[in-house]
């Protein structure tokens, strides 16, 4: 495997385009006519083995489906090598979908978003940090152990920054369960097999989330934009969505995900163990909070 690990930084600054930084198509000998003869090795510092399950569990759930409307990429290995995530893949044979695809797509993104959860921890299959647009930067500082500490650390950032809303995500998973959730929705993300099938490609940006997250997804970018009128989803608007929208926007003058997670610590270490006032709670909110927001603007 080491050479194969050698080939990717070899070939991989040949192969880049403005879409593709981080796979590159190696070709191998093959020992016999069933050997595969081309790979697709996803690699780089932001490859996470939580990816790789995602993208393993769904394969094989559209495979054991046999869904017409797409299907996932064959996963042959995954690892870690130093400081890099390396995913090893079936290579598409086909061409990049374009706008006139979108009628497929939406197809597709509806039987992905169709598919079950395989247990009820929020995140990529298996455990790890979130991908998607509700966070700075895309990504979540923290795993998440359970929709409860989702759902706190959310309304957490809405009490700090002094919004009344507040998201209850435990009814919304009870109603409809976790949503496989497409975070990011751009043409590049699918293809076209030799059949014509879509193939849903680099799943770092799913995640198994309340339905309220998709929702959100749905309003960042242009592909999102022209086929959110194409998918039965959601069947009734959440009311959750506006809540998370307003949570994230809070986010932005922090540059931080965590601003509701530091404001917990710094209530323990003024307040010790010793029972304090509701006022008095709040003034450590307000505080911390005003002193956070200076600093980032500084």
């Amino acid at each position: 495997m080491s050479s194969e690990v050698l080939q990717c930084f070899e070939l991989g600054p040949g192969q880049a385009t403005a879409t593709n930084i981080s796979g590159v198509r190696i070709t191998l000998e093959k020992g016999s006519d069933h050997d595969v003869s081309d790979i697709w090795v996803k690699y780089g510092d932001n490859i996470t083995m939580g990816e790789a399950r995602t993208q393993l569990f769904v394969a094989q759930y559209l495979q054991d489906k046999n869904s017409p409307a797409v299907r996932a990429p064959c996963l042959y290995l995954a690892f870690t090598w130093s400081d890099c995530g390396f995913i090893v893949s079936e290579y598409i044979y086909g061409q990049e979908c374009d706008d006139f695809d979108d009628a497929l797509i939406a197809t597709a993104v509806m039987a992905l978003i169709t598919i079950p959860c395989p247990d009820l921890k929020p995140g990529p299959v298996g455990g790890g940090l979130i991908e998607h647009p509700f966070f700075y930067n895309r990504t979540s500082s923290i795993e998440y152990k359970s929709v409860e500490d989702l759902e706190d650390h959310v309304n957490g950032i809405l009490s700090v920054t002094g919004r009344k809303s507040r998201v209850n995500f435990r009814d919304e998973v009870t109603k409809h369960g976790l949503c496989l959730c497409v975070s990011d929705l751009k043409l590049v993300n699918f293809l076209k097999d030799l059949d014509g099938r879509i193939v849903a490609v680099d799943f770092g940006g799913y995640s198994f989330l309340p339905p309220c997250f998709f929702a959100f997804a749905l309003k960042q970018g242009s592909l999102a934009h022209r086929i959110a009128t194409m998918l039965n989803y959601p069947s009734s608007p959440s009311p959750n969505a506006s809540a998370l929208e307003s949570a994230s926007y809070a986010l932005a003058p922090f540059s931080s995900n965590d601003i509701a997670h530091r404001t917990a610590q710094a209530f323990r270490n003024d307040c010790g163990s010793s029972a304090v006032t509701k006022r008095g709670a709040r003034a450590v909110l307000r505080r911390f909070s005003f002193s956070s927001f200076m600093c980032a603007l500084s």
